[in-house]
């Protein structure tokens, strides 16, 4: 789930300055610290004031309004009513917002805020509906990446001159490794990834999939937030699995099911381990071989983690081999929804397997974007010469 905690940062106890006291408070719980969930977080003031300024309705009734329609969960509602409703038109609230959060974590946490009268309660966040997307994922700074005690400062474009030492102290004190981590052109003018459909597509990808024999909501996000960074166009596929598979009654909707299985396998081969000339360890990579590409992947990765047991590029390896018959062919001869779910949920799980090996390698911050910045490039030296 995505995690709102929110705070009333008018509260007089900040007197005006409320950003470091309020990361005091969410660090100090402790619960951070304890998990070794993968997480993101983004920060900020949420906009409504703003937003009701520019447009030409009454303002505080449309504000009040607005709050209402804003602040409104869907499966995670521990907002404290009394208080939040205290900041509709008369305070900001601030908010920091997690990313793939369980419901266990973001409950321990809320249990030990409840006391403080900052806070305001916490909720769910749904990327999908138009005021969340608004107000929370494309308004607030996403800046930190979390994984139990290891914390990575994000910073965009390479432009790294200046970190915030204040901050990693902050994390330092309460008990985190801290470095830097360029995220590329994400979140930037060139990420395209932002809009409404999008999101809808990664939800549908996520409530399907989430259904299936050996996986569950925690599963589903924990993939979704690692395939972002690979690269978003793979929800493309997914979402268009995960809502064939939901509407399939016909063989023959099961069938065009499982054809998206592979063109999962030979995108994420595309991405992991993108098409060479040259062989690898004597195996052709080029565009058509993506089974051999994805082997390639798996023994680069555990050869550079240092990793000498042999027995997991055997067990990943042979698993991808049994996908890409699976998808290729049995399962167009006699597809069933148990057949295809259940082959589904095996690509889920090896991928998730795959990535587990070296997550950061996973990461392409500038893979997605690499078409608008060549465009802008290119723009710049036009109008330069």
């Amino acid at each position: 789930m995505n995690i709102a905690f929110l705070f009333n940062s008018d509260h007089p106890s900040f007197d005006g300055y409320y950003g470091r006291p309020i990361m005091d408070k969410i660090l100090g719980t402790q619960e951070l610290q304890r998990t070794n969930r993968h997480m993101k977080v983004s920060i900020g003031n949420i906009l409504t004031y703003s937003t009701v300024v520019e447009s030409k309705t009454p303002q505080i009734s449309s504000l009040i309004k607005l709050c209402h329609a804003l602040y409104r969960p869907k499966n995670f509602n521990h907002l404290i009513h009394d208080r939040i409703e205290a900041t509709h038109g008369n305070a900001t609230v601030f908010c920091w917002l997690f990313q793939n959060m369980t419901d266990s974590i973001a409950k321990a946490i809320h249990k030990k805020l409840i006391p403080d009268t900052t806070y305001v309660g916490a909720m769910d966040v749904d990327f999908s509906e138009p005021l969340h997307l608004n107000f929370f994922r494309n308004s607030l700074c996403e800046v930190y990446r979390l994984h139990g005690k290891q914390c990575s400062v994000f910073y965009d474009m390479g432009h790294n001159e200046d970190p915030d030492i204040v901050v990693q102290e902050s994390f330092e004190q309460f008990g985190f490794n801290v470095d830097y981590e360029d995220i590329g052109a994400r979140r930037t003018i060139f990420d395209k990834y932002d809009s409404l459909e999008h999101f809808k597509r990664v939800e549908d990808f996520k409530f399907v999939f989430s259904g299936f024999h050996g996986l569950n909501a925690d599963h589903a996000s924990d993939l979704a937030i690692c395939l972002e960074e690979l690269h978003p166009k793979l929800f493309d596929t997914f979402a268009s699995a995960a809502r064939t598979i939901n509407r399939a009654e016909t063989e023959e909707d099961f069938a065009q099911a499982a054809l998206s299985g592979r063109r999962l396998l030979e995108s994420t081969a595309n991405y992991l381990f993108p098409p060479q000339n040259e062989t690898w360890n004597g195996r052709k990579v080029g565009n058509p071989e993506y089974k051999n590409r994805l082997w390639a992947y798996i023994e680069k990765t555990i050869t550079e983690l240092g990793n000498t047991d042999t027995a997991i590029l055997q067990t990943l390896g042979d698993e991808v081999d049994r996908l890409v018959k699976l998808f290729n062919a049995e399962l167009h001869a006699n597809p069933t929804k148990d057949k295809v779910e259940a082959a589904f949920s095996a690509l889920v799980i090896w991928i998730s397997k795959v990535i587990e090996l070296d997550p950061a390698a996973v990461r392409k911050p500038y893979l997605a974007y690499e078409q608008e910045l060549s465009m802008f490039f290119k723009d710049v030296m036009h109008y330069q010469t």
